[in-house]
């Protein structure tokens, strides 16, 4: 299983990968992490909305999701509510309200195993 502090160099590698060197510049303070009995949640922010207070200067989505096993690094979906978030990410149980959207874990593993077929 992953430790925080591998969840926190998870998070940072896919923000990194995400925006960069900036702008806006990411930053994860302390006691941003979360842990869940099947993830970890990382909570970030950008210096620039921290500095201004400017919610324009703020990512859209301020929270990654670590499974520890892996199995996804990713913003948390925006369509899940607190309560069904917190399910996905104890119990692993993809809400039933939002069965037309494939589990994002899922979804990552069939992707990467059967590749979109090539067009000649």
């Amino acid at each position: 299983m992953m430790t925080e502090e591998e969840a926190l160099a998870a998070a940072w590698a896919f923000l990194r990968d995400r925006y960069g060197d900036g702008p806006p510049t990411i930053v994860i303070g302390p006691g941003s992490t979360t842990e869940y009995r099947l993830a970890w949640t990382v909570h970030f922010d950008s210096q620039e909305h921290i500095d201004t207070g400017d919610m324009m200067q703020a990512p859209m989505v301020r929270e990654v999701v670590v499974f520890k096993d892996g199995s996804l690094i990713d913003f948390t979906p925006s369509a899940l509510s607190t309560d069904n978030a917190t399910a996905w990410f104890e119990d692993g149980v993809w809400p039933a309200q939002l069965a037309q959207l494939t589990d994002p874990r899922v979804f990552g593993t069939q992707w990467v195993h059967q590749p979109p077929p090539s067009r000649a």
